[in-house]
């Protein structure tokens, strides 16, 4: 007696690939319009010691004891450049560090703008902005001359 095999009365098993191929292909999409292809930018990692002679018995001049905003101005006086923070002439960037190391552990959140002339190079007005980075100044804005 023969038995009848239970595999014969099968139909060939066919899988559709067009779907699938089209579900992939979205796939594709929808993952290369959301991915960003900007180069994340890190810190890296340093310590910053302070200048000496700059501690918790350091006060501000009495005239900038409340303000609003910092303002550094680079302008170019006699072939020599100046910075004025607040309107006061500092001529070293040791003088400029330590004034705006004080103004920051005042209050760092206010707005320190960085107002350089046309005659001030671009490496001065960056080693400002750097200054002001290392301080912790939160908002820093750079002024520029409005045309008529």
């Amino acid at each position: 007696m023969r038995r009848v095999s239970p595999y014969m009365d099968r139909q060939s098993l066919q899988i559709a690939m067009t779907p699938m191929i089209d579900v992939v292909f979205l796939l594709l999409v929808f993952f290369l319009w959301t991915a960003s292809f900007q180069v994340v930018e890190y810190s890296l990692p340093s310590t910053i010691t302070p200048p000496m002679g700059t501690g918790a018995n350091v006060q501000p001049p009495p005239e900038m004891a409340d303000f609003e905003q910092v303002v550094v101005r680079l302008t170019m006086e006699n072939d020599r450049l100046v910075w004025k923070v607040n309107d006061q002439p500092r001529y070293k960037l040791p003088e400029v560090r330590q004034l705006m190391q004080v103004l920051a552990t005042i209050k760092n959140d206010v707005p320190l703008v960085i107002d350089a002339d046309g005659t001030v190079g671009v490496g001065d007005v960056i080693d400002i902005y750097d200054l002001a980075r290392e301080l912790n100044f939160q908002d820093i804005q750079f002024a520029v001359d409005a045309k008529s």
